[in-house]
């Protein structure tokens, strides 16, 4: 029974304690209706106070408002007090430099930790000892098996197959991870709760929606018809491997504004890579950055713990750094002032981006089919250049001048060169060299503006979609 399922997640994972108070995410739909039902029959044996939140991202107009009215209506009839957010997830998109779905979870969950901090501030000023206060989501085992297989189309590491926890920072619980989506319905249909549908993810076209729309009834239909179970039971698989081996991470000095962290570089070094690498990784979560690191960056930390020499150092992205300082391995954070003296503007590969640095202007368009083979030709114009679309799993991009440590793998070329070297074969006059703008990937440069491309992300299919990069400014 569905009921006895969510039980057991919570109290095999400690997700609440009696007396909790919980946010829930109630957006109308049939997961967060069946969550919202189920945490309110626990809520008096285990005196959990429960608070609805429901945001209308403005998108789907009369559809969006009714889908407010009835979540208020629901949260009325169970007795459960309801906050009620209103935006515009179109300008906030624009704004944050993020798709409408990015953007759309965005705004949830500074919803949900809005309501979070009231509840934590409310009691204080009452005098009365702080609660613990959970954010509930309703993603279910549906959701997780469409996490675990979109990481794998995008290249995940080990700890990506773990999808998501059944909680999270010690306040996100996912309390319907064991349940499926066919169950939540029938459980909906049994109460009479009739939830609203959105449209908007019954159609192909969010990466998400595209997998649980195609991919997955297709690997049923042909494959496995329990795809979604086996991707679930490799996602707990992962979890324990991953839980295993963030236990054996050497001890981390953290500095009390929390803006650096270090780590015994000798330590590291007797560690195994997969150790050192999730070390790193750690490490500039506490500090935080917590996306955009892939495997190229932590492939180039491993390799400057190994063999780097002191005061080396290489970026990640949003404005973090590595650093060797003689014994220790340093991840920092850097200053406003460090930032604006190194110019360094981070970008997304969203089509139609366009960022205003270094005297010039970037403009990015995600072409395919005949579009994307049309620009070829203008490829001899060293202002422009084009990468496959793979690219874009990397998360953001850097438009900067170079840094210590940088180097690329030339267009034509089988090895690897440091920039510096390259400026010096190239003959590029020395005060001209830190005017050069790059497009980076960490240390990685793809693009030596005005010069040349990297050999990596090389577009060899064209028609199946290209990143196109046009420079427009003074070199």
């Amino acid at each position: 029974m569905i009921t006895e399922k969510v039980r057991n997640a919570i109290l095999q994972n400690s997700l609440l304690d009696p007396g909790d108070h919980v946010v829930i995410g109630v957006s109308g739909g049939p997961d967060s209706v069946c969550l919202l039902h189920i945490l309110k029959g626990f809520s008096e044996e285990w005196d959990l106070h429960l608070h609805g939140v429901h945001v209308n991202h403005g998108l789907r107009g009369a559809d969006a408002d009714s889908d407010q009215t009835y979540t208020e209506e629901l949260c009325a009839q169970l007795d459960v007090p309801c906050h009620t957010f209103s935006c515009d997830i179109s300008v906030l998109a624009k704004e944050w430099h993020m798709t409408e779905e990015e953007a759309g979870r965005e705004a949830r969950y500074q919803a949900f930790e809005e309501v979070r901090r009231e509840i934590l501030t409310r009691k204080q000023h009452e005098g009365k000892a702080v609660p613990a206060v959970k954010i509930a989501v309703a993603q279910n085992m549906n959701d997780q098996a469409e996490t675990v297989l979109m990481r794998v189309l995008r290249g995940t590491g080990v700890d990506g197959l773990a999808g998501m926890e059944y909680m999270r920072d010690g306040v996100v619980i996912r309390p319907l991870l064991d349940v499926t989506r066919t169950e939540i319905e029938q459980y909906c249909r049994e109460y009479g709760l009739n939830p609203h549908t959105d449209q908007t993810n019954l159609e192909p076209v969010y990466t998400r929606n595209k997998i649980r729309i195609e991919l997955l009834p297709y690997l049923e239909e042909h494959f496995n018809p329990g795809i979604t179970k086996a991707l679930s039971r490799l996602s707990k698989i992962a979890a324990e491997d991953k839980s295993y081996i963030f236990g054996t991470l050497p001890e981390m000095e953290l500095s009390e504004d929390r803006k650096r962290c270090s780590y015994n570089r000798k330590v590291l070094r007797e560690l195994h890579s997969a150790v050192r690498k999730r070390a790193v990784s750690v490490g500039f979560k506490e500090i935080g950055l917590t996306q955009d690191i892939s495997s190229i960056h932590l492939d180039e930390a491993d390799r400057l713990i190994r063999e780097g020499r002191t005061s080396e150092m290489m970026d990640f992205p949003g404005g973090y750094g590595l650093r060797l300082n003689y014994e220790k391995v340093e991840l920092f954070r850097k200053t406003k002032q460090e930032a604006e003296q190194e110019a360094c503007y981070a970008f997304k590969l969203l089509d139609g981006e366009e960022v205003s640095a270094l005297n010039g202007a970037l403009k990015v368009k995600i072409l395919s089919g005949e579009a994307a083979e049309k620009v070829e030709y203008l490829l001899s114009d060293k202002r422009r250049a084009i990468f496959d679309k793979s690219l874009m799993d990397y998360g953001e991009l850097e438009l900067r001048t170079r840094r210590p440590g940088d180097w690329i793998r030339p267009s034509g070329m089988n090895g690897t060169k440091k920039i510096q070297d390259y400026f010096v074969d190239a003959k590029i006059p020395q005060d001209e060299r830190n005017r050069i703008p790059l497009i980076c990937l960490g240390s990685e440069v793809l693009w030596i503006i005005g010069f040349r491309s990297s050999e990596n992300f090389k577009a060899a299919e064209p028609r199946k979609g290209v990143v196109y990069l046009e420079y427009d400014g003074v070199l």
